[in-house]
């Protein structure tokens, strides 16, 4: 296994917002607290000493929610250290999908493994917990309730409503047999599925499914899992539940700031609403709004007067779920945590965040952009050494990248630019000659200039298909190396799943990846295997 890094810029695929942070801009250090270096943990280790949270209800929530699974002892101990004031967390979050979906999921939990060990080995004297939190309240299904393999999707019917984390898996033998069939006849298929069948079963939900895999691929390496959607947790949050219901302040606030970076020439990542917060019940999960002097749940016949919603809270809290804009401060109260680890478009929108985090009085985190990575089979670098490709000159436009590549290769210059400088030369000297008998005849020359220039084109264009045809089978090469390592024209991590590492790397891969990924190297990985 050999690695490399290049910088997220040059990829392609990374926002303005994203690179000016990693680069330090100026202009963005009032959206976020600290900059994301190891120097900043220790300062806001002190900041958030003046913020304590209810570790007694943290630890009891996490045993109770951990009950029925195997737990690790690094774990274990991972849990019962949260009672002391002097352990920390560095958290990332992400939905319930279907065998864990796109690689960056996995890729998203190394980082936070690896950001602790390393916040660990520069702060001893503190202790530092990886933690997932499962996005189980969301309702978006269609979101979650596929993978792809080969860009192939193996995708699960929807059969129930409301928040998917308890939606049982209904149906997931025939995802098995999708996968199956993907798979064939390849030695590590029995195992694969052995695997998945083992922790996918018709009769649990997506958060149980979810919680015993992810615990089984990460638990010896201390990784926390946590579920908001839990009583003894939402109970911490009742004032500010309660505060977003009366005052619906924070909607203003975020747009305030959301102004602020728009004008910076930033593009928004959430909309936020009046109120947001979701009414949890009987398997649906629908939108709160004030309307006519009361509190509507959407699209039921369920309303509220301010003192009954206030009641509710104060009796239900679990049947209150925060939306996008307020999930990450339900995160920020309940537990310990240093850092948010997410991708691009997760980042973005905290950002939007910062200045309602300060109006609640409740800490922001290091926001830390989580590990990136391409990984290339042993046969596409092959291929590309053999026809004289670098794995980077495949992140730009294909079409592009050929025509340069063809024009570089040819045994004649494809290029005209040459001849069309020539060409404009001489028109330009005809121009001038003309215009001392006669200046009405500039614009019948100009006109033949670019007449002629466009034949030019179209000749450069037919020398360049000619070798095209040529090339046949070198370009079909780079197409489907490209397509290969760059699903649908996307990053590889987006569209591929964890079966991949499986088949390419082994069932080791896991760990193998945790070693040769480094969050604070903020730089994107290649991986030839």
């Amino acid at each position: 296994m050999n690695s490399s890094t290049t910088s997220y810029q040059q990829t392609g695929y990374f926002s303005k917002l994203i690179i000016d942070y990693l680069n330090g801009d100026e202009k963005l250090s009032s959206f976020y607290n600290l900059p994301f270096n190891i120097e900043s943990f220790v300062q806001l280790i002190d900041q958030r000493k003046s913020m304590p949270i209810n570790r007694v209800a943290l630890v009891e929530s996490l045993q109770t929610q951990y009950q029925g699974v195997a737990i690790s002892e690094l774990t274990k101990e991972n849990i019962l250290k949260l009672s002391s004031e002097n352990t920390f967390t560095v958290t990332t979050g992400h939905q319930l999908n279907l065998f864990t979906g796109p690689l960056y999921f996995i890729y998203k939990i190394i980082s936070a493994i690896n950001l602790a060990k390393t916040l660990k080995n520069n702060y001893p004297e503190f202790d530092f917990v990886p933690v997932y939190w499962m996005a189980t309240e969301d309702h978006d299904f269609e979101e979650i309730n596929h993978f792809n393999v080969f860009g192939k999707k193996v995708e699960l019917p929807k059969t129930q409503q409301g928040a998917v984390g308890k939606m049982k898996l209904a149906g997931i033998q025939d995802v098995l047999n999708q996968l199956n069939e993907i798979l064939g006849n390849r030695p590590q298929t029995e195992e694969i599925l052995k695997l998945f069948s083992s922790f996918y079963i018709e009769e649990i939900t997506f958060t149980e499914a979810t919680r015993a895999f992810v615990n089984h691929l990460f638990g010896k390496h201390g990784l926390v899992i946590i579920d908001g959607d839990d009583t003894v947790l939402k109970k911490q949050m009742i004032g500010e539940f309660k505060s977003e219901l009366t005052l619906q302040q924070n909607a203003k606030i975020i747009n305030e700031t959301t102004a602020k970076l728009e004008a910076l020439g930033y593009k928004s990542q959430i909309t936020p609403r009046d109120i947001n917060l979701f009414y949890l019940q009987n398997n649906s999960r629908e939108r709160i709004v004030f309307e006519d002097g009361k509190y509507q749940v959407l699209n039921t016949s369920i309303s509220f007067t301010e003192q009954e919603i206030l009641t509710e809270l104060e009796t239900y809290p679990e049947r209150f779920s925060p939306n996008v804009a307020l999930r990450p401060m339900f995160q920020e109260k309940i537990l310990p945590n240093l850092a948010y680890i997410g991708g691009g478009g997760e980042l973005a929108y905290w950002f939007q965040l910062k200045q309602m985090f300060d109006v609640n009085h409740i800490s922001f985190p290091i926001l830390v952009l989580r590990n990136s990575a391409l990984i290339i089979d042993e046969g596409s670098k092959k291929r590309l050494d053999k026809i004289g490709v670098s794995v980077m000159q495949l992140f730009g436009d294909t079409d592009l990248f050929i025509n340069q590549f063809l024009k570089e290769g040819a045994d004649v210059v494809l290029d005209l630019k040459n001849e069309e400088n020539e060409i404009a030369l001489i028109f330009n000297e005809m121009i001038t000659k003309a215009e001392k008998i006669d200046t009405t005849l500039k614009p019948m020359i100009s006109a033949e200039l670019q007449k002629t220039l466009k034949t030019i084109q179209n000749i450069e264009g037919r020398l360049i298909k000619a070798e095209k045809k040529k090339e046949e089978v070198t370009i079909n090469q780079i197409k489907n190396i490209k397509e290969k390592l760059f699903p649908r024209g996307s990053l590889q991590e987006r569209q591929e799943n964890l079966v991949l590492l499986f088949l390419l790397i082994g069932f080791d891969a896991i760990d193998l990846l945790i070693a040769e990924l480094n969050p604070l190297e903020q730089e994107f990985k290649l991986i030839e295997l």
